[in-house]
């Protein structure tokens, strides 16, 4: 028998082989069903990177390429290839084999297969597997697993299977020497975590888990720091004492009545509308209407296709990828505005369907321009049906404006003299005189501030000795000419106003 470590190694028992041949069919199996299913094939693509070309992975592909990535973090840690223990070998040439249909323990007895696994060829095989790319990834999943992260996205019943697959894996190889060090240990729980939380990503659209050790009292506190929205607040609050009565009522075996929680948010942009949608995916988890209160937010971008039939897989992913959460679609009414032959009208014979199907297991909300919403809803008549609960989001006021500018004064470690100030009072109260529907509120505060520091940036950038205060102090000369900017803010956001039409 080849040595080892600088020992003689020993025979890899059939009990192991029994074991991994075990683990091994039921990935290979699932991998099957995987390969057959709509859901997942129409998911694929959008983790797929584009330089990639259109390669046709197979559920088999993804698996190896998440397995290969356990291994190798696992070898980061012991360097020289040759002490990594033979049975964690074993583990990726087994599972490499039985994607492609072949069972190593039936083609080869024990006794043969221990003596491939100690030959130079085995090792060979090894690096060769290490090196090939199963599946190309988009940018922001390299370091991700990749199958579970699609079937989350998915909500498919194989989700936790594969993850926990995933982890006994790790667990092997981390254990193949029979001793597991601190950085082992270390590293174990971080793929355990990447296998079970995955992280999301969905073609035009934006996926928002709930915080960890989250709580209801964490999320309405929240809601009361948010800077006027002083009726929406007061909405959500009522919302979330009739629903809490709604559950006592259950709990005690009363009647409750049948409210729907989908909502139509009518308001301008940057007024909040996300957040409060947000926090209310997180109230109903804690309230027990929803499983998880994620958020996913979308717009028609992330639901209609420019070909024939590719709209109904492109929704469907979005869609179900909300399910147990919220799915938020933003200036909603854009879904009807392309005329009769438009694929927004299957989109929402989509989403109506799939809120059918899904009743009771996510909250869908629309949101958008008043009048532009009122027009979307009374459409078609499976959207009134639906959706009976209406907030209305207005503009900010001023103080309120100059609040929220503040607010991002604070969290990037600035601070705002009183000329500048005041300047910048006079600028806000000018352009809050000159809104139009489309001002941008919270965004149009967002975009002047990072103006002005890079005006702050560019006073200061010569200037020497730099401290600390020169660096954080934003004075009246960082903020722009008053009628210019105010000519520029109306101007510009009337123009972006008028292109949306």
């Amino acid at each position: 028998m080849k040595k080892e470590n600088g020992h003689v190694a020993t025979p890899v028992s059939a009990e192991y082989i029994e074991m991994l041949s075990g683990e091994s069919r039921k990935a290979y199996e699932t991998c099957l069903i995987l390969d057959r299913d709509k859901d997942f094939a129409a998911a694929v693509p959008s983790m797929v990177d584009e330089q990639s070309g259109n390669i046709q992975y197979k559920p088999q592909h993804i698996l190896l390429h998440d397995i290969v990535n356990i291994f190798n973090r696992f070898s980061v840690l012991r360097p020289d290839q040759h002490a990594i223990p033979v049975k964690a070998k074993l583990i990726l040439i087994y599972l490499y084999e039985q994607m492609q249909g072949k069972d190593l323990s039936e083609m080869y007895g024990i006794s043969r297969l221990n003596d491939m696994i100690h030959s130079p060829r085995f090792e060979e095989n090894i690096s060769i597997i290490r090196k090939t790319s199963f599946f190309a990834p988009v940018k922001e999943m390299k370091d991700e697993f990749i199958l579970p992260a699609i079937l989350l996205k998915i909500r498919s019943e194989y989700f936790q299977p594969v993850a926990s697959l995933l982890t006994r894996l790790a667990s092997l190889i981390a254990k193949a020497d029979n001793r597991i060090s601190k950085k082992d240990s270390e590293l174990l729980k971080e793929i355990s975590e990447k296998a079970n939380s995955p992280k999301i990503i969905i073609d035009k659209a934006a996926y928002n888990e709930v915080p960890d050790n989250d709580t209801l009292e964490i999320v309405l506190a929240e809601l009361h720091e948010l800077i006027g929205m002083q009726d929406i607040k007061k909405n959500v609050e009522d919302l979330t004492n009739f629903l809490k009565v709604q559950k006592m009522r259950e709990e005690k075996g009363l009647k409750t009545v049948n409210n729907s929680l989908h909502a139509v948010f009518m308001g301008p942009p940057g007024t909040g509308k996300t957040t409060v949608a947000r926090l209310l995916g997180r109230i109903y988890k804690h309230l027990g209407y929803l499983e998880n209160g994620h958020l996913v937010e979308t717009d028609r971008a992330g639901m209609v296709a420019g070909y024939v039939g590719q709209t109904a897989l492109k929704a469907d992913e979005v869609i179900k990828s909300a399910k147990g959460g919220v799915l938020f679609i933003d200036e909603a009414y854009s879904l009807t505005s392309g005329g009769l032959n438009d694929f927004g009208n299957e989109a929402i014979e989509i989403l109506l369907k799939r809120m059918e199907d899904h009743r009771g297991e996510m909250v869908v909300v629309v949101a958008g321009y008043p009048d532009e919403m009122e027009i979307f809803i009374q459409s078609n008549p499976g959207l009134q049906s639906r959706f009976n609960r209406y907030f209305e989001f207005d503009h900010f006021a001023v103080n309120s404006l100059m609040e929220i500018f503040k607010l991002y004064v604070k969290k990037a470690d600035f601070v705002l003299t009183e000329d500048a100030e005041a300047k910048l009072m006079e600028i806000l109260e000018r352009v809050h005189e000159k809104r139009h529907r489309g001002f941008g509120n919270a965004r149009t505060m967002r975009n002047l501030f990072e103006k002005i520091i890079e005006r702050q940036a560019n006073r200061i950038v010569s200037v020497v000795p730099v401290t600390e205060e020169l660096l954080k102090t934003l004075t009246e000369e960082d903020i722009p000419e008053i009628l210019k900017t105010v000519k520029e803010i109306v101007v510009f956001e009337d123009e972006e106003d008028i292109e949306e039409k």
